[in-house]
C-alpha cells in the first residue's frame, strides 16, 4: 500500500507540472499541436516514469550494515502488520472511486451505443451522420458525428460536421480515453478537471483550425459558434462543437500566429522534469565491509521473492550474502536482487518470526520462509517445538581421561570461554555435551594454543538459563558498543597499538541477552598471530548494549574486522 500511495503521489506531482507549464506559459500561444502532444506527455509520463524511479548508489560502511538492514525490516515488518487495517480502508475506499469512474466510463459508452441506434443516419459531403431526436449539441467520439435532428438549416450542418471531422481525423477520442484512464487512477485530484479542460479546449482550437483550412468561411463559422453556443452536449466524454468558451476561441482565431522561436517555451519542462526525478529517486544501497565481492565474469546476479507458507509476500526480509555483510532487503512485493555474488556462495533469509534460512545463490530463486511452532504444554507454558537432538555421549568418568597430543594438556573451552582452572573439578554431572577437536581443526579455530587439541563443553546451566532463545543474525534493535561507534574504535586502536604485526582478522561472536561475549570464532586471518591476538581482543572486550526484539534481548551473531 505504501508503495502504491508513493506511485500515486507521484503521479500527481507530474500532472501538476505539466499543467502549471501548460497554463502559465503556452495556452495562450497558437502552437496547438504542439501542446496537444505537450499535454498527452504530461499524461504518459505520470503513469509510467513513477514505475522506473532514479536511483543513486549509496555505499554502507561495516558498523551500520546491521542498524541499517535490521531497521529496516523491523519498519517493514511493523508497517505490513501494525497498519495493515487502516491501508486495507484506504485501499477499499480508493478502489471503490476507481470502480465508480471506471462503470461511468462504460456506462457512457453503452448510452453512446444506444443513441446511435435510435438515431437516423444521413450522409453529408460523403460523411455519415446521425441525426438525434432529442435537442443537443453537436459532438463526436471515435468516428461518429452526432447532430440534434432540428439542425435542419445545409450550411450550419456542412459547417458541424466539417469541425467534427477534424476531431476524428486527427483521433482527438485517443486523448480523451487516455485521460480516462488517468482520471480512473487520480478520481481524488481535483487537479484533473482543470487538465481536460485544457486538453479539450486545444482540440476545440485544432477542430476550428481545421474547419477554417479546410474552406470553412471565418465570419459564416464563427456567426455560427456563436448561434449553437447554448448547447449541451448529451455526453461528458466527447468533443463538442460548441465545447468551451465560443467567445475565446474566436479571439483565437483571431489572434496572429505565435512566433517559431515560442515553441522553445517548452523547454521549460526540462528543470521540472529533473527536479520531479530526483525528488523521488529512491537508494540503491551498496554494502562494503569484510568480504567486499567485485561483480566481474565470475560472478553471478540473484533475484527472486520471498513468501511465506500460504504465499503471501514478505517485505523487509534480510537477504545477506553469507559470511559478509552484504546485502538487502526485500521489497513490498517480497523481491529483491543481489549483485555480484560469488557461483559458490551461500544467501542467509532472515525475518522476524520466520526460520531463518541458508540456502545456495542462483539467479532464480523463490524462498518460502517457514515460521516457528509453539505448542502449550501442560504447564501452560509456551515453549517452542523442535525435534529432540539426538543424546549427547556420556562423558567420561573422569575428564583427565582425555589426552592431547603427545599426553601433553589439551586446551578446555567452556561454553564458548576458554577455562583456565583444573579440569578435574569440572563436574562431569553439569556438562551437556561435549566433543574433542584435534589436529588442523583445532589449530584453525583456536591457533597454537589448540596445537593439542580441544574440549570443547557445554554445561547444562548455559542450555537452562536460555532453553527458548535462538541466535539473530538482524533483530529490530541491533548490539551496540556501550559508547556508540566511536568508543568502539578507540578500543580497537589502543587494543592493537603495541602489536608488531600487519594484517587483519575476522572474528565472529555472539552478543548475549545480557550483553556478554560469547562463542568466539576466528573466522579469517593472515597469520596464526594475527588470528591469536584478535582472539583476545574480542575475548576482553567489555560487554555490549544487547540486542532487542521485541522488547526483549535476545542472542545476536556480530562479525567484527580487527585490523593490526
Amino acid at each position: 500500500m505504501e508503495a502504491f500511495g508513493k506511485y500515486l503521489l507521484q503521479m500527481a506531482c507530474w500532472l501538476a507540472g505539466f499543467w502549471v507549464i501548460y497554463h502559465t506559459l503556452l495556452r495562450k500561444e497558437t502552437h496547438y499541436k504542439l501542446n496537444r502532444w505537450f499535454l498527452l506527455a504530461g499524461l504518459f509520463a505520470s503513469m509510467v516514469f513513477p514505475l522506473f524511479p532514479l536511483q543513486y548508489r549509496v555505499v554502507k560502511s561495516l558498523p551500520d550494515i546491521p542498524l541499517e538492514v535490521g531497521a529496516t525490516a523491523a519498519a517493514a515488518e511493523q508497517e505490513f502488520r501494525h497498519n495493515f487495517a487502516p491501508a486495507d480502508i484506504l485501499l477499499f475506499l480508493y478502489l471503490a472511486g476507481v470502480t465508480f469512474f471506471v462503470l461511468r466510463f462504460v456506462l457512457q459508452i453503452v448510452k453512446l451505443k444506444r443513441l446511435q441506434a435510435s438515431s437516423k443516419r444521413v450522409s453529408v459531403n460523403n460523411t455519415d451522420v446521425y441525426q438525434l431526436e432529442k435537442e443537443t449539441a453537436p459532438f463526436s467520439f471515435f468516428s461518429k458525428i452526432f447532430v440534434s435532428k432540428s439542425m435542419g438549416n445545409a450550411t450550419v450542418l456542412e459547417t458541424v460536421v466539417a469541425h467534427e471531422k477534424v476531431h476524428i481525423e486527427e483521433h482527438h477520442w485517443a486523448d480523451l480515453l487516455l485521460y480516462e484512464l488517468a482520471r480512473a487512477l487520480q478520481w481524488f485530484n481535483p487537479l484533473m478537471h482543470l487538465y481536460r479542460k485544457a486538453m479539450m479546449q486545444n482540440h476545440e482550437y485544432l477542430a476550428d483550425l481545421g474547419a477554417i483550412g479546410n474552406g470553412i468561411q471565418t465570419r459564416n463559422y464563427q456567426a455560427i459558434l456563436i448561434n449553437q453556443m447554448f448547447g449541451i452536449p448529451v455526453l461528458q466524454m466527447v468533443s463538442s462543437f460548441t465545447m468551451f468558451n465560443p467567445g475565446k476561441r474566436i479571439t483565437m482565431m483571431k489572434k496572429n500566429k505565435s512566433k517559431p522561436a515560442k515553441k522553445l517555451k517548452v523547454l521549460w519542462a526540462v528543470p521540472v522534469i529533473a527536479i520531479i526525478l530526483f525528488a523521488f529517486a529512491e537508494p540503491k544501497y551498496e554494502y562494503s565491509g569484510v568480504s567486499d565481492i567485485p561483480a566481474g565474469k565470475n560472478t553471478i546476479t540473484a533475484k527472486g521473492v520471498v513468501t511465506d507458507a500460504d504465499g503471501n509476500a514478505l517485505p523487509g526480509t534480510s537477504v545477506i550474502i553469507a559470511n559478509t555483510n552484504i546485502g538487502t532487503v526485500s521489497n513490498i512485493n517480497g523481491e529483491f536482487e543481489l549483485e555480484g555474488i560469488r557461483p559458490d556462495a551461500e544467501i542467509v533469509f532472515s525475518f522476524v518470526g520466520f526460520e531463518t534460512q541458508k540456502l545456495k545463490v542462483k539467479k532464480s530463486m523463490k524462498i518460502t520462509m517457514e515460521k516457528h511452532v509453539y505448542k502449550i504444554n501442560p504447564s501452560l507454558t509456551v515453549v517452542e517445538e523442535k525435534v529432540a537432538p539426538p543424546p549427547p555421549p556420556p562423558p567420561p568418568k573422569s575428564l583427565l581421561d582425555i589426552k592431547g597430543k603427545d599426553g601433553k594438556k589439551p586446551l578446555v573451552v567452556v561454553d564458548g570461554k576458554i577455562y583456565e582452572g583444573d579440569i578435574s573439578e569440572i563436574d562431569t554431572e553439569t556438562i551437556q555435551s561435549m566433543s574433542v577437536i584435534k589436529d588442523e581443526s583445532a589449530t584453525k579455530t583456536y591457533g597454537s594454543k589448540g596445537e593439542n587439541g580441544v574440549i570443547e563443553i557445554i554445561t547444562k546451566r548455559k542450555k537452562r538459563s536460555n532453553p527458548e532463545e535462538e541466535v539473530f543474525i538482524v533483530v529490530e534493535d541491533m548490539p551496540k558498543y556501550k559508547g556508540g561507534e566511536k568508543a568502539l574504535q578507540e578500543y580497537l586502536v589502543k587494543a592493537t597499538a603495541n602489536s608488531k604485526e600487519n594484517g587483519s582478522a575476522l572474528i565472529g561472536f555472539t552478543v548475549l541477552a545480557n550483553g556478554s561475549i560469547d562463542n568466539i570464532q576466528i573466522k579469517e586471518g593472515t597469520s596464526d598471530k594475527i588470528k591469536k591476538a584478535a582472539f583476545n581482543i574480542v575475548k576482553s572486550m567489555p560487554d555490549w548494549k544487547p540486542g532487542m526484539q521485541r522488547g526483549k534481548p535476545v542472542r545476536v551473531e556480530m562479525e567484527i574486522q580487527i585490523d593490526f
